[in-house]
């Protein structure tokens, strides 16, 4: 379960989003340790899901409601540097004297190994980098230094470094990443305690605290000394053939999102992992690990680099995703600075699913952070002129909205709807009566409040003006088909589960903190009745909206490829004005809505707009790939499945450098249980109605639904699901209910 690649000088940067190392918390991009060459394309950067600085956005001409500020993802103080000298000679694994240098990202212990050989004129020498961080111990960031000797003599010397002057990365002319750099952090203090070195660091404008902490184990002695903002532990001796030398260093990190008192829980945190050891704290992220790919991994039988490629997708979901109810999961996890480290409505669409069928408890947390930002989802539906309910913004970290582009951005109602998506397939899948009467039924509410306010009742149906769906190609216009499907079944849903809520006397707490009323249940109930949706009887497909079929196309084989993505070379009004889109958007509606049009109109749908859109945004081909294996059109739905699957391997959008797509590594997870397999979950239950890709042997996959643990395996010879351990459940499979029971196996034929 590896992935290996040489060194490279070209693209640097992509290898270093590739083979980061996270938890969920904390992140480390794979810089060379050492420092890169000149020339060479790199970013350095550690990161804290959801440690933000605030600056100021500037606009040329700023009107009332726009955003005054908006909230970064900080880069925070570096402990991956180590110079190594050999003969005072400086070492750098881009240096021609440099061979057999490879990286590997080992996901089955949670280990970034690099190995290298160096011929110096004194001798040969290896170099062996193991990184890791911690599942375990979360604030934890372990770096193992090795040296050997093959027939080298001479004087070495290792100094690790701890730098705390950082500044976050820019890109000019990109509009997915920061503009120009800045400096988040102010330097508190610096310093070397007890063989130890710190750092203490606090945002400029946010008022939140970092501490990282750094303490050092090797077999050679240390020189300590430090400046205003960094500290330096140098371990200098002699290597002779055949002998070694290992510099262990353990470097935690804490910030006042969680903590009280960061420095306090650095220091505490940092004692316990010492105490462990680097072996006991590998040993534990194995074990972690083992637990996670045995309730997560999907096997693919008959396509060994598919198989690698799903692994690494599943890995970087996880390394990608918070569990403290503070954080959620940005757009490009903890891999880089793209986006800013936004978390977007990719969160509960593409991300939510994977861990709802593998970690439920994992969902609840990343459920939480949304209930946690209700206040501040009501302060934005007032801000934007809604008087009652709530609405979740764009793009945010703490809360507030950070789009300054509201065309594009804040005009996506359609977050509400995802989000409240999110919660009712957990509630599905679960059943967990507290947390929805606790929380999650309040969000329901609000978010329906929402739709309430937006739209209006017209003698055609309950219609919804001026808004943007997930085509971000396509912006303001009236009734987008997927935002009024997200509030139709947002409206449903509310009502829905305060009833069954009500019918165990649950209800109470909730009416009383919300004040809602029957009246407005039957209000919910009457709008998602008649929610309008355009149609367009000559095409016989679903419009995107009021306008869009009354546009001009824009004629894609005529652009150069160079051309693409468009965002990146035509102003937004052109394309405004065009019959183009830049991802999923009624194809995705009908796919998470199914009710919302006849097979025959969505298999008219989907080739319509198979041929508009560019697939400009990460979240498209996904889409298309589950739709086309519904509609039982195999070979399309693998090869998009194989484009979705390697999109940040093989670099195709040309940005893995700024991070990780994460939400299309979701979507590559969902082609196979919504796509492939056939997975359906709503009010009536678990459904499930296999197929077999060409070429495929057979494919499994996990499931945990309603405190069932269960595995489904599909092949030629036909479907096979195993209830492993747990409750009792019933689910649909080709159209059959069936009733499991702990270590039971139900077994059919496939459906072709």
């Amino acid at each position: 379960m590896n992935m290996t690649h040489t060194w490279a000088r070209e693209n640097f940067a992509r290898l270093e989003t590739l083979y980061h190392a996270a938890n969920g918390y904390l992140g480390v991009r794979a810089a060379p340790e050492e420092g890169a060459a000149a020339g060479v394309d790199s970013i350095r950067g550690t990161y804290i899901n959801a440690f933000y600085e605030v600056k100021d956005v500037r606009y040329g001409e700023k009107l009332y409601g726009f955003p005054e500020t908006q909230q970064v993802m900080v880069n925070l103080p570096d402990a991956q540097t180590i110079r190594f000298t050999a003969a005072d000679m400086a070492f750098s694994m881009f240096a021609p004297e440099v061979t057999e240098r490879r990286q590997t990202l080992d996901m089955e212990n949670g280990l970034l190994r690099r190995t290298c050989r160096w011929q110096t004129k004194h001798g040969t020498l290896r170099v062996a980098v193991t990184r890791m961080v911690s599942f375990v111990q979360k604030g934890l960031f372990l770096l193992r230094y090795r040296v050997v000797s093959e027939d080298f003599s001479g004087a070495i010397s290792l100094s690790a470094i701890l730098n705390a002057d950082v500044r976050n990365h820019a890109a000019a002319g990109d509009p997915r990443v920061a503009a120009e750099p800045h400096r988040c952090l102010a330097v508190r203090e610096v310093g070397l305690e007890g063989g130890q070195a710190y750092a203490l660091a606090e945002t400029l404008r946010s008022g939140l605290s970092v501490a990282c902490r750094v303490a050092y184990q090797c077999s050679l002695q240390p020189d300590f000394t430090k400046t205003q903002t960094a500290t330096t532990a140098c371990f200098s001796g002699a290597l002779n053939p055949g002998e070694s030398v290992e510099l262990v260093q353990y470097a935690y990190y804490a910030d006042s999102r969680r903590v009280h008192s960061p420095a306090m829980a650095a220091r505490d945190g940092l004692a316990q992992c010492q105490t462990m050891g680097a072996e006991a704290l590998q040993a534990a992220q194995t074990a972690y690990l083992r637990d996670f790919w045995h309730h997560a991994r999907v096997t693919i039988d008959g396509d060994t680099r598919l198989q690698q490629a799903m692994d690494f997708n599943l890995y970087e979901l996880l390394q990608s995703t918070g569990e403290d109810g503070v954080s959620n999961v940005a757009a490009k996890g903890l891999s880089g600075e793209g986006y800013e480290g936004h978390t977007f409505w990719d969160s509960e669409i593409y991300v939510a699913p994977f861990f709802l069928w593998t970690n439920p408890e994992k969902v609840r947390q990343m459920l939480l952070y949304r209930y946690q930002t209700l206040p501040r989802a009501r302060e934005n539906a007032r801000l934007l002129g809604i008087a009652q309910g709530a609405l979740y913004p764009w793009r945010t970290i703490n809360g507030d909205e950070c789009s300054a582009y509201f065309p594009a951005g804040s005009a996506q109602y359609h977050i509400d709807g995802d989000i409240a998506y999110a919660f009712l397939q957990y509630w599905d899948a679960t059943g967990d009566v507290t947390f929805m009467a606790e929380y999650g039924a309040a969000v329901l509410v609000e978010t329906a409040r929402m739709w309430l306010q937006l739209g209006h009742m017209e003698a055609d149906g309950f219609r919804i003006d001026c808004v943007t769906g997930p085509d971000e190609y396509t912006c303001l216009v009236n009734n987008n088909f997927y935002t009024n499907a997200t509030a139709q079944h947002n409206l449903r849903g509310a009502v829905r589960v305060v009833n069954a809520l009500a019918v165990q006397g649950k209800d109470v707490l909730l009416r009383r903190d919300t004040g809602l009323t029957d009246a407005e249940l039957i209000a919910f109930a009457q709008a998602a009745d008649r929610m309008y949706f355009p149609v367009d009887s000559a095409l016989g497909i679903s419009p995107q909206d009021d306008s869009f079929l009354l546009k001009q196309r824009l004629d894609l084989a005529a652009i150069p490829k160079e051309r693409f993505p468009l965002l990146l070379h035509y102003h937004p009004l052109y394309l405004y004005r065009y019959q183009v889109c830049k991802q999923a958007d009624t194809v995705l509606a009908h796919l998470l809505f199914p009710g919302t049009a006849d097979v025959d109109t969505v298999r008219r749908s989907y080739a319509y707009y198979q041929q508009v859109t560019t697939h400009d945004s990460s979240l498209s081909r996904c889409v298309f790939a589950m739709m086309a294996a519904r509609l039982h059109m195999p070979a399309e739905a693998l090869q998009l499945f194989q484009e979705t699957v390697a999109l940040d391997v093989d670099d195709a959008h040309g940005n893995t450098r700024d991070g990780l797509h994460t939400a299309n590594m979701g979507g590559a997870y969902l082609t196979i249980l919504r796509g492939f397999a056939g997975i359906m979950l709503d009010g009536n239950g678990l459904s499930i109605a296999p197929m077999l890709p060409p070429g495929w042997q057979g494919y499994g996959f996990p499931l945990h639904y309603r405190g069932a643990q269960l595995h489904c395996q599909v092949s030629a010879q036909g479907i096979w699901v195993r209830h492993l351990a747990g409750e009792t459940v019933t689910m649909d499979i080709l159209g059959q209910p069936v009733l499991l029971h702990a270590g039971e196996t139900y077994r059919t034929g496939l459906d072709t």
